[in-house]
Formats: structure tokens, sequence, C-alpha cells
């Protein structure tokens, strides 16, 4: 088969991106011919579909409008839909019509884009091709997407995503596919974020001391990597504290030899390796003040590791714990990506975390589940930063402890979420569609 992944962006460092990624790796061993469209012109993306790009002028413009940052009358706004779905359906007639099966990433579960929502309705209830919604979030999660207009409350409420009989949705966690079930009386398959587990690694020694050498990180020194974009669901904040108590608790151990064998330099450094996002300079202005407070020594190397996947996925090489404080995740793919690279990893239990991972046996720095906000930022109980930052002080300096529990990390991630396992859930979904 012909297969189309959808999204409004790809070919970057974001979770849709990278699991899409993942999707054509598997669906191309499979056998089918797999393309990617996105509305973007990066690596990775086959065809182009301007309109949807996620930075899309006149789609910022109207989102404005829907969702009540500035004011509109709602028949104007209506008006406008109508001609944008229009104008979007014909565009998605003569990109898609040679596809035998599409996959739209979000398109149906985010209202981003309420024009490229509707439009891929219409044609997917007009060809009646077989479609399987891959719902990575919900807009109702989203407290951005809540527009003071009631019909385009109700757009969002009946058609994001939409239930049809070509249409398959899936979800990326159960307390997803409960609320769809509760909320559209839709069911949903339950498909965790994978990652292949079976490849050459792509961390190494080698880019290790390549990435420390240019970013003026010594070979002693000791990295906390957040390997998330920086955005204030993420909650770097906390990933700064966890740094700063660690360099209290750390104080009387240099020269001590660490895991790898390293004399520890008494340096402690916070790398970040994903970009900042345009909407998130703000908060990322309250990060470097806080950090700087707190004396904690920030490296921002995304100019680099966010070039290509492949330069993001190698940034883990510099890792010595990497920092996984987010408060709200539709899944994890950070955490996978650590397991893969036998890091260690400190984690701020979030509601999906607790539902549908931790029973795993994944081994894990434990951050707590409780967290509230001081000055705009993420605070959680400074007892459970104290404890993290000893448990981290006592895993670094012991070879063979932390050779074990990454490993057999590794070998759970293997066990369970592998891209053995979503081949076998594609297979299922294909035959159903069939």
């Amino acid at each position: 088969m012909r297969v189309g992944l959808i999204h409004y962006r790809a070919g970057l460092m974001d979770g849709v991106s990278l699991e899409m990624e993942k999707w054509r790796k598997v669906l191309s061993r499979m056998g089918h011919s797999v393309e990617i469209i996105a509305g973007n012109n990066a690596p990775g993306v086959d065809i182009v579909i301007p309109e949807i790009e996620y930075n899309d002028e006149k789609n910022e413009i109207l989102n404005s409008k829907l969702y009540g940052r500035t004011t509109s009358s709602e028949s104007e706004l209506l008006d406008e839909l109508s001609t944008r779905t229009a104008e979007m359906l014909g565009s998605f007639r003569s990109v898609l019509s040679d596809f035998d099966l599409l996959i739209p990433n979000n398109i149906w579960s985010l209202g981003w884009s309420i024009p490229a929502g509707l439009a891929l309705h219409d044609y997917a209830e007009e060809t009646k091709k077989p479609f399987i919604s891959h719902n990575h979030d919900f807009w109702w999660d989203r407290p951005y997407y809540s527009s003071p207009y009631r019909g385009i409350m109700e757009l969002l409420q009946d058609y994001f995503p939409p239930d049809l009989e070509n249409v398959r949705n899936l979800t990326i966690n159960s307390i997803s596919a409960s609320d769809l079930r509760r909320r559209r009386a839709i069911r949903a398959e339950v498909v965790p974020n994978v990652m292949d587990f079976r490849q050459s690694d792509w961390t190494s020694d080698k880019i290790n001391r390549e990435i420390r050498s240019r970013s003026g990180i010594n070979e002693g020194d000791v990295v906390f990597l957040q390997a998330t974009r920086i955005t204030e669901r993420k909650a770097v904040e906390t990933a700064i504290r966890l740094a700063a108590e660690f360099n209290i608790v750390s104080r009387s151990l240099t020269g001590k030899n660490l895991y790898n064998g390293k004399a520890f330099s008494g340096r402690v450094v916070l790398v970040y390796s994903g970009i900042t996002e345009r909407q998130s300079r703000n908060y990322r202005l309250r990060l470097d003040d806080l950090a700087s407070n707190l004396g904690v020594e920030v490296i921002d190397i995304a100019s680099c590791s966010s070039l290509t996947q492949q330069a993001f996925l190698e940034s883990y090489s510099v890792a010595d714990i990497v920092t996984y404080p987010t408060i709200f995740e539709g899944w994890g793919n950070q955490l996978l990506e650590a397991l893969v690279s036998r890091k260690p990893v400190a984690i701020f239990r979030y509601s999906v975390f607790m539902s549908d991972i931790q029973d795993s046996g994944i081994s894990f720095i434990d951050l707590g589940d409780q967290y509230g906000y001081k000055e705009g930022l993420v605070e959680i109980p400074a007892m459970n930063i104290k404890n993290a930052a000893i448990e981290i002080s006592e895993l670094l300096f012991d070879r063979e402890r932390y050779r074990e529990v990454t490993e057999r990390n590794f070998e759970l991630g293997r066990e369970k979420f592998s891209f053995d396992t979503l081949s076998e859930i594609i297979q299922g979904l294909i035959a159903d569609l069939s």
C-alpha cells in the first residue's frame, strides 16, 4: 500500500515528528511505500502542503480570533472557516488522491487548524479511504483551545476527532482513550510511543568527547541533560533546582571516581538539547534568571543538536543523568530515548507515567507527583528535590549499580516498547480497515 503520514510539521525534534519517523520505518519494514506529508519543507518531508504549516501566519491570525485573543463576530468567523476549509479540501483532493491509507497525526485531535481538520473530515467522508487518526493530544486537555464562541466549541466537539466508519482512532495512553469514549462514545486503540531497540547505538564515547569539547565541558564534569523542547509544560525549572541541589550534595565528592572511571571535577552543568519554542521565549528568560540565582551553569547546545534528528539523538551521549520533569505528557519520547541510550533518568511522575508506564518496572529517580506554582514557575516539594539529588549522587559514583540500572531499563524497554510492539498493532488496524 501507499501510506501517507500527515502532520502540520515534520522532520523536526518535536515528539510527533519523531514518532512519525518511527511509524515510517515500521510500515516500510512491513513492505509498504510510506511518505510524510506536512506543511513545512524540512528533511524527511516528502510532500509539502503549505496551508497546513504549523506557523502559518493566516492560521495564527485566525486562531487569535477563534480562541478569543482578538474580538470578532461569530458569523464572520464561521464564514472565514468555511472559505479556508474549501480551499484546503481542494489541496487534499489533489495531493492525497493516490494514497491507499492516510494517517493524520493530531490534525483531528487538536484544534490548531480547524479548517485543516474539517477539510480532512470532508475528504475522508467523500472518498471513503481508510484513515487511522493518530491522536497524540486532545484539545480538551489544553486551555488554549477554549473558545468564547459556541459555534466554534461545537465544531471541536463534533469533528475533533471524527466518528466515521472509515476512520480508526488511536490514542497514546489509556487516560485519553477513556476520555474519548466518555466524551464521544468513540473507542480507540491505545498505542504507546515506541523506539527501535535493535538499532545501532546513536551514543558513543567519541560523540560524548566531541560535544563536550565544542561546548566547553570537561570529561570529569557531571552533565544533567534536559532533552526536551523548552516550553512551560516540560517544567524545566525542576531540572534547574535539581542541578542546584546536586551541586550542594556533591561538594564533598570532588576527586572521587564517577561510574565511568573519570575523576569528578566538582563542576555540574545542565545541558539543553531541545529548541526553545517561539511562544516560550519569556519562559526561557525566567528559567535563565532562576539558574543564575541558584548558581546553576546552563549550556544550550540546541543550535547543533536540533539540526537533525540524528544529531538530537546523539546528544544523549553527553549525559550522565537525563532529567524528565514534565508535568503533562501524552506519553514520553524522552523517557524511551534515555532507555535506549542506557542513561538513568530523573522523572516527575506525571499522570500518564503513573497510569501506563510505571508498572513496567523501569527504574528511575523519583521526583514525586505533586507540584504547585510560585511566581509562574512549577515548584515540587523541596524534600523530593533533595532526596532525588542524594539518589543521583549515589548512582553516579557506583559503577556497578549504574550499569545494572541502565541495562535492565534497556531490556524492559525492548520487551514492552519496541518496533515489534508497534508492528503487531498496525497489522491489526490495517486488517480491521480492510
